[in-house]
């Protein structure tokens, strides 16, 4: 178990120093996880909105702290395999040891029954697990004996229009999830990370065209705005264009969802059939999508097979937006 221990410590990101323009949502979450006995909170969207950085500044928030104490608990979902892991993990997070003769689940539930205390737990990148065909069913049954311990919250973020399992999630934000930052927020994020120089104080008119070319995406913010310690906002403009999403990444070597946006992309895809990899292709080579898709999609497409259940993959991992 040490080293899924280790695992989880290496695999949870610091809690981000700089972050603007999210406050009324971590005011929501607070008010929703701290006013109600057994809280399900979903933070939903796709790669790199920024959910996992929402939900550490809401278990951060004081008043988070002051109901549940030490018993916060943060498990990255994305390096879990399965069903199994997820329990090693919790039992990792929960510090409870092994018993002679008992298996992990029935350690588990037995401490969750003697424990009556509030406790959050904090699901990050559940889609890795929830979008598993292999696993649904056993995820499916845990998540579901979970919901039955009255005193366990749950906040999962996740690529996706809707939460885990059978109960009612409240979903942070939109209706479509958490939303690209404001252009004001996208500026400061941008100045903060580059550097206040006078230089791009004096370029807003440049600057603020590259921040809408990343639809102001966190993620893609940040990595760019890493690149204009360096490179003038001409250059960076001029690299965009002729390389688009593969110049957003930070440094060399290995990259994670955090720190490549392709890698963040390609997260949502490799959880595709190949029928809908294949229709999200052909998607991708439309600069307006498709409009009135649910009357437009079949004669477009008529030699695809199973098409609502392939837009149905591509929403889940919200890799496309109906506006439906």
């Amino acid at each position: 178990m040490a080293r899924l221990d280790s695992q989880l410590e290496q695999a949870t990101p610091a809690v981000p120093r700089i972050f603007f323009g999210r406050d009324h949502l971590i005011e929501e979450g607070t008010d929703y996880v701290t006013n109600n006995a057994q809280a399900f909170l979903a933070i939903l969207g796709p790669g790199g909105i920024g959910k996992t950085a929402l939900a550490q500044k809401i278990i951060e928030m004081e008043a988070v702290k002051e109901k549940f104490e030490k018993r916060s608990h943060f498990i990255p979902c994305d390096i879990l395999p399965n069903v199994a892991s997820l329990i090693q993990g919790l039992l990792q997070c929960l510090k409870i040891p092994a018993q002679e003769g008992k298996g992990q689940v029935e350690m588990l539930n037995d401490y969750l029954r003697l424990d009556a205390r509030h406790m959050l737990l904090v699901l990050d990148n559940f889609e890795t697990l929830w979008y598993n065909n292999e696993n649904r069913t056993g995820i499916q049954n845990f998540l579901e004996k979970l919901f039955n311990f009255k005193h366990v919250s749950i906040l999962v973020t996740m690529r996706g229009p809707d939460g885990p399992g059978s109960v009612e999630w409240y979903k942070l934000g939109t209706g479509s999830g958490i939303p690209p930052l404001s252009v004001d927020a996208a500026r400061k994020v941008f100045c903060a990370i580059a550097g206040n120089r006078p230089d791009l104080s004096e370029k807003t008119e440049a600057v603020d065209k590259l921040l809408k070319e990343l639809d102001y995406v966190p993620l893609a913010i940040r990595l760019i705005a890493q690149r204009a310690r360096t490179s003038p906002i001409e250059s960076l403009l001029r690299m965009w264009k002729d390389g688009k999403t593969s110049i957003l990444k930070e440094g060399k070597g290995d990259f994670s969802r955090l720190t490549s946006v392709e890698c963040s992309i390609q997260l949502s895809v490799d959880l595709l059939s190949k029928a809908a990899h294949d229709l999200l292709s052909v998607i991708s080579f439309l600069p307006n999508g498709i409009p009135l898709w649910v009357d437009n999609l079949r004669s477009m497409l008529p030699n695809f097979e199973n098409l609502d259940i392939s837009v149905a993959e591509l929403l889940d991992c919200s890799l496309v937006l109906s506006h439906e």
